[in-house]
């Protein structure tokens, strides 16, 4: 664990032992809200994670003390919405926020689907939105603000395949889903690209399970659908949901 995600939990804890008011933090991952969870749920102080739809990835976490409500929370968040008059991908959205200078953390989901774009971020960049994101791909694109009450819940879409692996290892499944070599995707796992239900995985050996949810940074996501079944030459017949 890096000293940033030290700092971070250091002042979650913090935050429950000091609960008199709502405190929020801006959005993080599926990985780090797992460790968040670990000292929320330690501490008893109530809690909340929200990423403004609730499908929602990457969410704020609100600690609050008991006397609230959770459907009071006014949560720090906006979105920022525009047609998709040309192709581009979630990558090419996050690539043109992080050249602003704006921060991950302060970025929520990406959503996209043929007709529009809608991207969650922190209530404190609003002014910076509005005058500087007016661009993606070197593109005029025509942004709106959306409060929170009008952020849009996105259908997640996903492409299934039906895949065949020479067994359940991590190394020679991933291969098989993104489409490289054995050889990569140790390499890739041994740079602690890859985690498995959102916790970094080293080995290469390490087995796949049903139901598991493998995330590839710079790659996407994949959930295991379906594992089991032997072809004639004794591979695994797999069912992997890859998210587009």
């Amino acid at each position: 664990m890096d000293k940033k995600d030290e700092f971070l939990l250091a002042r979650v804890e913090e935050a429950c032992q000091n609960n008199y008011a709502p405190q929020f933090f801006d959005f993080q991952d599926e990985a780090m809200q797992m460790k968040m969870e670990k000292i929320l749920k330690h501490s008893g102080e109530p809690y909340l994670f929200w990423g403004g739809t609730e499908n929602a990835g990457r969410r704020m976490l609100c600690i609050y003390p008991d006397y609230l409500e959770a459907d009071t929370l006014e949560w720090p968040m906006l979105a920022v919405a525009f047609p998709k008059e040309f192709p581009m991908d979630h990558r090419n959205v996050l690539g043109e926020l992080m050249h602003l200078g704006i921060t991950r953390e302060c970025v929520g989901d990406i959503n996209m689907n043929d007709e529009e774009v809608q991207v969650v971020f922190a209530e404190r960049l609003r002014d910076f939105i509005t005058l500087n994101f007016t661009k993606v791909k070197g593109r005029t694109i025509k942004p709106e603000i959306l409060e929170p009450d009008l952020i849009k819940t996105f259908e997640l879409r996903f492409k299934r395949l039906e895949l065949v692996a020479a067994s359940d290892r991590l190394d020679g499944v991933i291969n098989k889903i993104w489409g490289f070599s054995r050889q990569d995707s140790i390499t890739y796992i041994k740079q602690r690209r890859v985690r498995v239900n959102y916790e970094a995985v080293t080995k290469n050996d390490y087995r796949i399970k049903n139901g598991d949810v493998i995330s590839f940074r710079g790659k996407g996501k994949a959930v295991i659908t379906e594992l089991g079944g032997v072809t004639k030459k004794g591979n695994l017949r797999l069912i992997v949901d890859k998210y587009i």
